[in-house]
């Protein structure tokens, strides 16, 4: 089972199949794209600020383990595949952080087998919730019963249930 936490994008209230579809799920834990192809997955998930930092961070270790002489290089080579491995672990925790600072808000978590499985054990629970909380028009207005007579405590209508009278 994996966790994914729910984000919903900031904006005014629409429809509920509207917002449903606006949702971002985002996997909790490990991510495989990160440790493979850090640079292009920020790039993928438009996550700026962190792209820069991560260019910034890898150019400074650059600086400081000159790579050209062979100590420099292996402490540059680990470093790199440590921090690399790290901001694996951390990826999908930057990517909701950063899901954060652009406005979005958290609505909850999703449990599930895979992402589709979550986005529907949580779009069961979270729709009918947002059905009830949505505003309904009132009813029309009836006609009065204005020309419908008032019952009669006594007389021909006593004894009579319906159209069968009692015995």
């Amino acid at each position: 089972m994996t966790l994914y936490s729910v984000y919903e994008p900031p904006g005014e209230a629409r429809d509920p199949e509207e917002r449903a579809e606006a949702l971002v799920f985002v996997r909790h834990g490990f991510s495989w794209p990160a440790l493979l192809v850090p640079g292009l997955w920020l790039l993928y998930q438009r996550m700026w600020l962190e792209l820069v930092a991560f260019v910034a961070l890898f150019a400074l270790l650059g600086w400081v383990f000159d790579p050209s002489d062979a100590q420099g290089q292996t402490l540059f080579g680990c470093l790199s595949v440590a921090l690399i491995v790290l901001f694996a672990f951390e990826a999908n925790d930057l990517r909701g952080a950063a899901l954060e600072r652009q406005g979005y808000t958290q609505m909850g978590t999703a449990i599930g087998a895979g992402r589709d499985a979550a986005e529907l054990s949580f779009l069961q629970t979270w729709l009918p919730r947002q059905e009830k909380g949505r505003e309904r028009p009132p009813p029309p207005e009836r006609p009065g019963n204005a020309g419908i007579p008032a019952p009669k405590g006594s007389g021909e209508a006593e004894g009579v249930i319906g159209l069968f009278p009692t015995p």
